[in-house]
């Protein structure tokens, strides 16, 4: 059955586009019904960020379906997306809340997402990105950002969050998926120090994101 609808999803622009529509609409009610908590560390708030030239927030791939809400009051903001069927409904959803993609994956070290993601934050755009997508392990950090950040001297802001409520897909990552009327909790990290050492700047990142999940999920 999981087959057949990829098969649809990618051969079918119309089953992709109804699909798609019918996620949005959901979305967007659980969004708007649920009651949401930002923990912020105390040197950094929401207008603070939005008027930084260019940086970068990492976001484990599971909580994508909070992404869209959590970042969705900064300007000038894109999401990697991967190329595959469900990146690309990723990516869809990510065009109906008015935001930009930049399709690709710094896991495979994707020449032209590097190109475009350098360009985007030289020009003063925030990039968010999954390090464990887009086929993972959960969990593990996977990609080269870290890297970018360090050599271009953009800030890296980990981020991540837990609810009270909400289904768990059956795929590699356990993705969650927002119920409506929920309790969500997003918390923050304070931009990394990144030594530019890529073996440590990777785990530097993994760790402080792993913290700040258990951190989230120690409020329910």
């Amino acid at each position: 059955m999981k087959k057949i609808i990829k098969h649809y999803l990618k051969n079918s622009q119309l089953i992709f586009n109804l699909v798609s529509g019918i996620i949005f609409v959901y979305l967007k009610f659980a969004y708007l019904t649920s009651k949401w908590h930002f923990v912020m560390p105390k040197d950094l708030d929401e207008k603070k960020i939005d008027n930084e030239n260019g940086l970068f927030f990492a976001i484990w791939h599971n909580r994508l379906a909070y992404s869209m809400y959590i970042f969705g009051n900064y300007k000038n903001t894109f999401a990697l997306t991967s190329p595959h069927s469900d990146g690309k409904i990723i990516g869809k959803l990510v065009l109906m809340m008015n935001h930009k993609i930049i399709q690709g994956s710094t896991n495979k070290n994707s020449n032209s997402a590097i190109k475009e993601i350098i360009k985007q934050i030289t020009n003063g755009g925030k990039i968010v990105v999954t390090p464990d997508g887009p086929r993972g392990p959960i969990y593990k950090n996977g990609s080269v950002i870290t890297k970018i950040a360090s050599k271009y001297n953009k800030k890296l802001i980990p981020v991540s969050c837990h609810t009270s409520s909400y289904f768990e897909l059956k795929s590699w990552d356990k993705m969650m998926i927002p119920k409506p009327f929920s309790k969500i909790t997003v918390v923050l990290g304070k931009p990394l120090e990144l030594s530019g050492d890529d073996d440590r700047d990777r785990l530097l990142l993994e760790k402080k994101l792993n913290n700040l999940t258990f951190e989230a999920k120690c409020f329910y």
